[in-house]
């Protein structure tokens, strides 16, 4: 289904719309982020992991409980095959997007840089995933 090009609530300005590859460990946007100012997302779609299918939300996936602890973001609100946003590919900066209603207000960018984006998933593994999300930033 295609995303809206409608604003988000409190959104002007759509920066740009990416397709975030599964098999990808990090899709760059054209995005420089700036420290401070707040933006919004918007992203759908499903990838797959194998041959299980995950929305951007992702989801617990009880077989792999034992492999949570090698997911690349361990936010709480991460799961495997979750959207996650970094900046500059900055460990530190992960944070769950997913489809982007987790952040109703907006979220603010705690540092400046480039988005890059990934699905949540063991770093080394990422050779057994399958298609795309698209995922819309605006500020």
């Amino acid at each position: 289904m295609p995303l809206s090009v409608v604003a988000p609530a409190g959104a002007q300005t759509l920066l740009c719309s990416v397709e975030i590859q599964a098999d990808a460990p990090w899709c760059p946007t054209a995005v420089m982020l700036t420290a401070g100012q707040r933006y919004f997302f918007r992203a759908s779609g499903h990838w797959r992991d194998w041959n299980e299918l995950h929305d951007v939300n992702g989801a617990a996936v009880p077989k792999l409980a034992p492999f949570k602890r090698l997911i690349r973001c361990k936010a709480a609100d991460a799961e495997w095959f979750t959207l996650i946003g970094a900046i500059d590919k900055d460990r530190q900066s992960y944070f769950a997007i997913g489809d982007g209603s987790r952040w109703p207000a907006g979220w603010v960018a705690p540092a400046s840089g480039q988005l890059r984006c990934f699905a949540n998933d063991v770093r080394l593994l990422y050779c057994n995933n399958h298609g795309a999300i698209t995922l819309q930033v605006w500020s």
